[in-house]
This record gives structure tokens, C-alpha cells and sequence, in this order.
């Protein structure tokens, strides 16, 4: 098969995955639309005037092939398979001349047996020295002690592999060294939520499990940086401040525990309370603000996450200047504001605001202040509810933050 006509199978296979028909038919937002899919499934931005080339919206000369980064994307995006083959082995139309028979027989005679013991000899090394090794590992949860701090304990099977094996608790804690001969591990969680635990090397991941810490009610947190805990890591009291049920962090609190507020510091509020109800399907609802500071150049930013038992959908907004800044998730797809314009998550962080999430059935929508500024869809289901956090860059002020299942019953309020 031709490069082109190769490139014309993948094509067709995108579109099918894309389901919006022929690509003939789309406009420009159907082109973003899957820019940002290709991203969120192969981490690889292929613009949308690039896929208007490759999709035939724009001219092009009859041998344009893109690069061959950009057509492995779309091979993996549009689950390409690659079509097997056929060899066709043709037999000699010539028949065998049966001159001197007589000492290609025994020439045959002496051969076999040669053979034979060469072949004897490699089964011997074979099944004598070589152990075949497990390519594969397994990490299962064996025990978990306490609420928080909470130790878990993590039965492991290793793989064969020559490699430095570590265990990554998930919690951006440092990675824990995992001795040849080691059959359990065990860590300390300081804070509550859904945690990814895998067994791996530095490049290749062995198994995943996952470690749910909870908290059972409202807790909040002050830290500079999550991969400093417990060094640097304070519980604040959950408590609400106003008649307008306000929550209130301030510097002055946390100089007063003993955080550094000249730098980076981080405040959380969460509750990671579990239900077993559908996280596809609910209401969230928050209205915030950040303490702006009056003077420097700096970016802050806020953030709220909900856990369900297999992912999460997280949003972020920061003040002007700072989308670079911006991540956030919706199940299996992510959008970076270094790679995709986010300016629409921009906002004056220091005037009340509030968000709005819906989703239902997989089909996500957000509102900043009654003005709908995202919308879109997922595959892999998020599982049941597990709990959800709002964290502010710096300190903040929460007025309302209330989380209810679509047909109306309230599973988190404070």
C-alpha cells in the first residue's frame, strides 16, 4: 500500500472515530474540536489548520504526506490497524533432476544425524539455563490503618526485570526504592483523596492500584508545595467565619502555623466523605474569591476537583496573564493552556465568582457567573463519588460549596 493511500485509510478512520460525518463537511470548530481530542488521547498538538491539509479542507500538492510524528498520532487517535501481510510463497515449476541419486543419499545419511545432535544439544542448554521471567507485577492494598494520617499496606509481586524497581504512592511523595527480595511495602497518607499507586521503573509501569484515603467530613490544609508534605504541611479548623457561612483562610494564619507566606503556599478545603452514587452524574456548585495581593508581578490561581473511584474532573482558573498556567481534566482528556487557547478560564480573582458544573451522563457543562464557557463529553466513566476539594494559590475566601446528584440530593454542603 502507497504512503497516500495508507494516509487516506487513517483518515478514514479518524472521521469514524470523530463521528461528525465526512471531514468535506466540517466548519472550523469541528477541526479544534478534534485538535484537542488528538491531544487529550496521544499528548501530541496537531493544529487545526495542520488537519485542515491533512483532512483535504485546504489544497494541497497531490504528494503532501505530514510528518511522520503527526501521522502516528492520528494512527493511534483513529486505533489504525495495520493490514496484515500476505506472502505468497511460489514453488519451482521445474521438476528435480534425479542425477546422482546415489550421493545425495548418503550425503542425507551422514547430515541427519549432525542434525539431530545439534539440535539435542541447544534443547539441553535451553531447558538447563534459561528461567523464564514474569514479565509482569502485581500491587494490591492488604491493609489500610487510621483516618488521617492513614498507613497503607501494599502487597507486591515483582516482575522480571533487570531494572531499579520504585513504588509511586501517587500523593507526589517521593518515590519508594524496591529492594529484589521485597514482598510489602507500606506509606503514610497525609492528606484525604483518590490516589494512582503503581509499581514501575523510571520508564515502564509494571501495575496500578488505587488508595482511597478519606476524611469523613470538611478538613482544609496550608503547604507550600503537595510534594512537601509532611515537612511543611498544616491542618487548619474548618469553620465558618460569617452569617453568609463564609470560609476564610488569611496569611496571617498561616505565618502563625508556621508556613512561609513570602513564598508559594497553598490552601485546600475538602471533603472526601464516600458515596455510592454516580459521579456521572451531578451538580456542583461554588462561589470563591483569592486574597489578591496589592503590589509584584505573580499569578494565582484557583481550582476545584471531584473524585470519582476511577477519575476526575478538575478546572482551573487563573488571573490575567497566567493560561499558561492552566490544566484541567475531564476523565481521560486533558487540556494544557501551553498547547490549547484556555483564555476563556482568565478571570478577576479578587471579584466574588461562581462556577457552576453539571454532568450529566458523561456530558459535561460549565458556567463562570451564569456565562457557559465549556461543554463537552467523556468516555471512561468517572465510577462512584469519592469526594471533592477547592484549593486556592495563596489564601481565600469560600462562601457556598455544595455538590448535589443530578435528581437533586444534596451529597456535599458547606
Amino acid at each position: 500500500m502507497s504512503k497516500k493511500a495508507k494516509l487516506d485509510e487513517i483518515i478514514r478512520c479518524c472521521e469514524n472515530r470523530f463521528n461528525r460525518g465526512t471531514a468535506v463537511n466540517w466548519k472550523h470548530g469541528d477541526f479544534s474540536d478534534l485538535s484537542r481530542e488528538i491531544f487529550g488521547d496521544t499528548d501530541v498538538n496537531i493544529s487545526p489548520s495542520t488537519l485542515k491539509r491533512i483532512f483535504g479542507k485546504v489544497s494541497v500538492d497531490d504528494d503532501y504526506i505530514p510528518q511522520q510524528a503527526t501521522v502516528d498520532a492520528l494512527k493511534k487517535y483513529g486505533q489504525y490497524v495495520e493490514p496484515e501481510t500476505v506472502q505468497q510463497v511460489e514453488s519451482s515449476s521445474t521438476k528435480p533432476v534425479a542425477t546422482n541419486g546415489a550421493n545425495n543419499s548418503k550425503r542425507s545419511k551422514l547430515l541427519f544425524p549432525a542434525l539431530l545432535l545439534i539440535t539435542a544439544i541447544v534443547a539441553f542448554l535451553f531447558f538447563r539455563y534459561w528461567k523464564p521471567k514474569d514479565i509482569y507485577g502485581t500491587i494490591n492494598i492488604t491493609r489500610t490503618e487510621g483516618l488521617l494520617p492513614a498507613t497503607v499496606v501494599f502487597e507486591l509481586q515483582l516482575p522480571g526485570t533487570e531494572d531499579s524497581l520504585f513504588v509511586n504512592f501517587g500523593d507526589k511523595s517521593p518515590w519508594q526504592y524496591i529492594k529484589p527480595d521485597e514482598k510489602n511495602v507500606a506509606h503514610i497518607y497525609y492528606i484525604p483523596g483518590v490516589f494512582t499507586v503503581s509499581l514501575q521503573t523510571r520508564q515502564q509501569t509494571f501495575a496500578k492500584t488505587s488508595a482511597y484515603i478519606k476524611s469523613n467530613n470538611w478538613i482544609a490544609f496550608g503547604f507550600h508545595r503537595q510534594d512537601d508534605i509532611p515537612v511543611h504541611f498544616y491542618a487548619l479548623p474548618v469553620i465558618k467565619t460569617g452569617s453568609d457561612s463564609l470560609f476564610e483562610v488569611t496569611n496571617s494564619q498561616l505565618f502563625k502555623l508556621g508556613l512561609d507566606t513570602t513564598g508559594p503556599v497553598l490552601t485546600r478545603l475538602s471533603n472526601y466523605t464516600p458515596f455510592n452514587q454516580s459521579a456521572d452524574d451531578f451538580i456542583f456548585e461554588t462561589t470563591f474569591k483569592n486574597h489578591i495581593q496589592e503590589k509584584g508581578i505573580f499569578c494565582r490561581s484557583t481550582q476545584f476537583q471531584i473524585s470519582g473511584s476511577n477519575n476526575v474532573i478538575r478546572f482551573r482558573w487563573v488571573n490575567a496573564g497566567c493560561s499558561q498556567r492552566v490544566l484541567n481534566i475531564v476523565s481521560e482528556q486533558i487540556f494544557k493552556g501551553a498547547t490549547n487557547d484556555l483564555s476563556q478560564f482568565v478571570l478577576d480573582l479578587s471579584q466574588w465568582t461562581t462556577v457552576k458544573l453539571v454532568n450529566h451522563q458523561k456530558q459535561v457543562t460549565l458556567f463562570v457567573n451564569g456565562k457557559q464557557i465549556f461543554t463537552g463529553s467523556y468516555q471512561q466513566s468517572l465510577g462512584n463519588m469519592k469526594g471533592l476539594f477547592l484549593e486556592f494559590e495563596g489564601t481565600g475566601v469560600i462562601k457556598t460549596c455544595d455538590l448535589k446528584s443530578y435528581d437533586g440530593k444534596l451529597l456535599y454542603h458547606f
